[in-house]
């Protein structure tokens, strides 16, 4: 599952979202949270390093497929 996550502009009570062209989906699932004017949420050169080397030495069978565990969740 990739996930994308964007702050956007609110127009007329309308939401404009751009989705990258390898997104090969027919339907997108959509949260919508207000956003907190004062929450600005920055992550570490630091935090960004260990997440990428924990991404590259993962592997495929170290994930669960979102149809197996949602029930868990919804």
């Amino acid at each position: 599952m990739n996930a994308i996550r964007q702050i956007v502009e609110v127009k007329d009570h309308k939401l404009n979202i751009e989705l990258p062209e390898n997104f090969d989906s027919e339907y997108a699932e959509v949260i919508i949270f207000a956003k907190d004017e004062s929450f600005d949420f920055e992550i570490s050169e630091e935090e960004k390093t260990l997440m990428r080397k924990r991404l590259a030495e993962s592997k495929e069978e170290d994930f669960e497929d979102w149809d197996s565990i949602k029930h868990n969740f919804l």
